[in-house]
């Protein structure tokens, strides 16, 4: 079996000719302020020596010792990073061997071949959705060869196929395997070097305080030693900036090129495929662990996970009409955009890796095409699978400390569970998701008349209108966000169209102007459907209950926008109490705190007041409130904080927060439900 060679495109040349030309540039100046340091070091080693001999006693050896620390700190300082190491954490790691796995070491050995790379030196499994070729790295791992170890994730591998983890896999080693890729493990470096030299100081910063508190005199030495060391910061900092700059552009490349040797060794769909299906394997799995997490007082485990995942990853898909080709998601470019609800694409100048448009597109342009033979789930690979997904499956829940004797939750336990959860905190299925995050529109006096089609409620044409405001919608926020920043990119795209620094803030009215367009479409559409309801309903006599219904969940409604804006209030007015904050600067703020802890209060007793919402409130919770509301707190006396009475405000405020949003929440659904019986025919 032949090693695949893949020439670098161009744009890897120039990123890593940029790249090398940063490196060498640093690497000049670095050794000229080593040079510095030594011959400033040599200079003031002389100066402090002759002074001690200038009449021996114990001042002359302190002020000598204290000239000559000025040099040695700064030289300590500029070849620390020689001596850190970067160690993974091997916790949750299962180490395998080649009897344990033979078909796994089977596989792994064609992609090494093929990639032209060595065997790892060790191999994992972890639990996860992830796959990582590391190595535990110092300053001589810069010149020396050190082999890699391997990582695979048990939730990858149960959502792949054999061809797609070969892909993946083929991906993580082609960054190690070609000469041209080597350049990126040397910009790496010098970025790493830096990074020591600007950030990790813990043991240096011990170093010289140990030192300074020797004796005042040392200390002096020691202010200037940190003076210089300072200076030289400022230095690294822009050279920090401009490596980071374009190690990330080289690293963007490298991420295509690793691309392009997987898809030679497993094909473009293969590992298209994987990459569009990795998302949604790890929502999947995240939401299994969530739940657990959330059933931790209740000590709920399971003994296998990865079925869990399977069946919420298929569950996800079967909402977003994803189809299905032997048990896994078949994700395509255009759905994955649908998920993301975006038509925007800015070129991040920070990020490590390109979008995954741009993955994607650029494999479907290589187009190399690799027949698909193993199309078995990768857990298939693994000897006695049942055995090791249940060992990963232990190593999990191994890391929570229950305080109860666990209770074993079953696959169909769990699913049940689910569905009851997804039911209990959605609106009525039947609205198709229109009403999350639209509102039923107040009944007009002039329109309980007006003549309403039933057809055209909820059609397909509303259906895509509603999803063009919620892109819209999410552009809009991410270009305001765009605009507010230092740097705005040269160009950005929206919509397959490229747009110029200087047409984005008219881009952003052209949607704004689109967005108000749409809203008042949607508005319409609202006020047709509370009209076909009002009128159906008192065609039934129930006319007067149904206003009376939708007035009061309006009223809760401006109700809940006037107590989120609140929540967002208080949380910013508290800001400074997660930072450090001179002390009369925090009596300032708790003072200007005052009139939003009144508003916080009024508004929480008016949740713990009105009749309609007592069956919502939890004892624990109402009790909670009851302290804070019933309190007067001095939340600060300088110079200590009240921990009781500050834990006692942020529990009030939590429980406001999710007060809020329940009551709205339940009287919304509550509302929609019952609207339902006279939706019934446009509904279907």
């Amino acid at each position: 079996m032949r090693t695949i060679v893949v020439p670098p495109s161009k744009t890897f040349k120039d990123a890593a000719l940029k790249a090398s030309i940063s490196i060498f540039i640093f690497i000049v100046v670095y050794i000229a302020l080593f040079f510095l340091a030594l011959g400033l070091t040599a200079v003031l080693s002389m100066l402090g020596i002759s002074i001690m001999a200038l009449k021996v006693s114990i001042w002359t050896i302190l002020l000598g010792a204290g000239i000559i620390s000025i040099g040695i700190l700064v030289l300590i300082f500029l070849v620390k990073f020689v001596f850190s190491k970067n160690k993974t954490n091997l916790d949750g790691y299962t180490e395998i061997t080649r009897n344990d796995q033979p078909q796994l070491f089977a596989l792994i050995d064609e992609i090494v071949m093929q990639v032209g790379t060595s065997f790892p030196k060790k191999v994992y499994l972890t639990a996860d959705v992830n796959a990582s070729v590391f190595y535990d790295s110092n300053f001589l791992s810069m010149f020396l060869p050190i082999k890699k170890n391997l990582q695979i994730g048990i939730g990858l591998m149960n959502s792949m196929t054999q061809d797609e983890l070969k892909a993946v896999l083929a991906h993580e080693f082609g960054h190690f395997s070609q000469k041209s890729m080597k350049i990126g493990s040397y910009v790496y470096y010098a970025n790493q070097v830096i990074h020591n030299l600007l950030f990790q100081n813990d043991s240096f910063g011990s170093l010289i305080d140990k030192w300074a508190n020797l004796h005042w005199i040392i200390s002096l030495g020691v202010r200037v030693a940190i003076y210089i060391i300072i200076g030289i910061q400022k230095i690294l900092q822009f050279f920090y900036k401009l490596i980071n700059l374009n190690y990330l552009k080289l690293s963007r490349e490298m991420e295509f090129h690793a691309d392009a040797i997987a898809a030679h060794v497993a094909g473009s769909d293969a590992l298209a495929n994987a990459l569009l299906r990795i998302d949604l394997s790890n929502t999947a799995y995240y939401t299994v662990l969530n739940y657990y997490e959330r059933n931790i007082s209740k000590a709920q485990i399971t003994n296998n996970i990865y079925p869990q995942q399977s069946w919420v990853m298929k569950s996800i898909s079967e909402a977003n009409e994803v189809p299905i080709f032997q048990e896994l998601p078949q994700v395509t470019l255009e759905k994955f955009d649908k998920i993301n609800q975006s038509k925007l694409v800015v070129e991040d100048q920070w990020a490590t890796h390109p979008s995954m448009n741009e993955r994607v597109q650029h494999l479907h342009k290589l187009n190399i095409q690799q027949q698909q033979v193993h199309r078995d789930l990768a857990i298939h690979l693994l000897q006695n699978p049942q055995d090791i997904l249940q060992h990963q499956t232990a190593q999990l829940f191994a890391l929570v400390q229950y305080d109860k004797a666990t209770e074993l939750v079953s696959y169909e336990q769990f699913v049940d569970n689910l569905q009851e959860e997804k039911t209990h905190n959605s609106y009525a299925p039947e609205y198709k998701g229109y009403f999350d995050w639209r509102h039923p529109a107040p009944l007009e006096e002039s329109l309980k008349n007006a003549k309403i089609e039933p057809e055209s409620l909820f059609s397909a044409a509303i259906f895509n209108k509603l999803e063009a405001i919620t892109i819209l919608n999410n552009d809009i926020n991410k270009l305001h966000q765009l605009t507010a920043s230092t740097e705005l990119p040269d160009f950005i795209e929206y919509d397959n169209k490229r747009v110029a620094k200087s047409e984005i803030n008219k881009l952003l009215e052209d949607l704004q102007k689109a967005l108000e367009t749409g809203t008042k479409t949607l508005f319409e559409h609202e006020q047709k459907v509370s009209v076909l309801s009002f009128q159906r309903a008192t065609a039934q006599g129930h006319g007067e209950q149904y206003e009376t219904a939708l007035s009061l969940l309006t009223e809760t409604k401006h109700l809940h926008e006037q107590n989120y804006e609140l929540v967002q209030k208080i949380y910013i007015a508290l800001q400074f109490t997660h930072v450090n904050t001179p002390f009369e600067e925090i009596t300032q703020q708790f003072e200007d705190f005052i009139p939003i802890e009144k508003e916080l209060k009024s508004a929480l007793q008016h949740l713990l007041e009105v009749g309609r919402w007592q069956s919502y409130w939890e004892e624990e919770d109402r009790a909670s409130c009851q302290t804070f509301l019933d309190g007067t707190f001095v939340y600060f006396s300088n110079p200590e904080y009240d921990t009781k009475a500050l834990n006692i405000l942020f529990t009030a405020i939590q429980i406001f927060e999710k007060m809020e949003w329940k009551v709205f929440f339940e009287e919304k659904r509550s509302f929609l439900q019952e609207q339902l019986v006279y939706l019934k025919e446009p509904l279907n």
